[in-house]
């Protein structure tokens, strides 16, 4: 499968960056991307299980306890849509994501 990051996927990972880079370092934000490439790996050779987001045709994937991404499947593609903080309102997160 093929990965595409849209416009608002890599916002929220570049200010997932600033935030970590701000507070915690680069050595943070380096396993941060270590443990994503690795989960987006898997995710694009089809080993991970697809856990549906709410009620609408969105998945989502946990990347730390802290930050997951959110992702739809169109035919041989996923599409990265929206990373999210999993310890933020999740009436807020749903907003975000259902906006348009």
């Amino acid at each position: 499968m093929n990965i595409f990051w849209t416009n608002r996927a890599k916002s929220d990972l570049e200010n997932l960056e600033d935030f970590l880079i701000e507070n915690w370092g680069f050595d943070v934000l380096e396993d941060f991307y270590e443990i994503l490439a690795r989960k987006i790996s898997l995710l694009k050779n089809g080993h991970l299980i697809h856990q549906k987001y709410e009620d609408i045709n969105f998945h989502k994937l946990l990347i730390t306890k802290h930050n997951s991404i959110i992702y739809e499947i169109a035919g041989n593609q996923i599409n990265l849509l929206n990373m999210i903080n999993n310890f933020r309102n999740p009436d807020s997160n749903y907003k975000t994501i259902t906006e348009k």
